[in-house]
């Protein structure tokens, strides 16, 4: 489950009758939360000529919607990167889910397929992989046993499917999430939620390609992907979609 306080503020920026002023004070209780937002925000505006001063005004810029998914990131980051002797790997796998969210928001606006619940597909859709890290790390030390990378490779392949299932239903998560997390692999597969698996499997290798590689190596590898066409992102998009690529990479850092 979420911290309490991260999951008021979830609650309370979904709610019909929050305001920005309510919003501001719930997150000034939590000044890491509150400079988080204050970070994020700046990041979002850079191409703006109106720099962000104020927490009010961040909430202005970056929508309840956007205060709702950074609170839920903020938090399950407290949690997902602490892991004792494999933080290199939990923060690289953290990158790629926050990179992955970032792009199927990127890819659902070009696609025309956005929702509410884009963001938090492809910021969850690989989870069962820190899930199955933590885990292995967790049993490794009290068993007194030394895994090597390839150990944490092989456990971490062979566990995070069911381990995503079973976090997705312990956290209640939609259920949008929930398929992403089972059907992303195979976008094909998706008898439910087919506007959100496919954008969630393009997402997932833009990120991994752009972060790993860079923009160009992206394009070349995915350029000829059925997700494009399935999409209706053409060449034209796409590379619209990759010039985006600096400005999602700000973002990421920004958590």
């Amino acid at each position: 489950m979420l911290p309490e306080h991260a999951a008021r503020v979830v609650s309370m920026a979904n709610r019909p009758d929050c305001d920005v002023q309510m919003l501001a004070r719930m997150i000034e209780f939590d000044q890491s939360l509150a400079a988080r937002v204050m970070k994020v925000a700046r990041s979002a505006a850079y191409e703006s000529s109106s720099p962000i001063n104020s927490l009010q005004h961040a909430i202005s810029w970056l929508g309840m919607g956007e205060i709702s998914d950074i609170a839920f990131t903020a938090a399950a980051q407290g949690r997902l990167l602490n892991v004792p002797g494999q933080r290199p790997r939990a923060v690289h796998m953290w990158k790629v889910a926050v990179a992955s969210a970032i792009w199927s928001r990127e890819i659902a606006a070009i696609a025309r397929r956005y929702s509410e619940i884009t963001y938090l597909c492809g910021l969850l859709h690989d989870i069962g992989k820190p899930i199955a890290l933590m885990a292995s790390a967790d049993l490794a030390g009290k068993l007194g046993v030394r895994l090597t990378d390839e150990d944490y490779e092989v456990l971490i392949n062979e566990y995070h499917g069911p381990l995503g299932a079973v976090l997705a239903e312990k956290w209640r998560l939609p259920e949008a999430v929930a398929v992403c997390i089972r059907c992303w692999p195979d976008w094909t597969t998706a008898q439910e939620y087919a506007e959100e698996v496919p954008v969630v499997h393009l997402a997932h290798h833009l990120a991994e390609l752009v972060l790993e590689q860079g923009p160009s190596i992206a394009r070349e590898m995915l350029a000829d992907s059925p997700v494009l066409e399935a999409l209706n992102i053409g060449p034209d998009r796409f590379k619209g979609l990759l010039d985006r690529a600096r400005w999602v990479m700000d973002q990421v850092h920004a958590y």
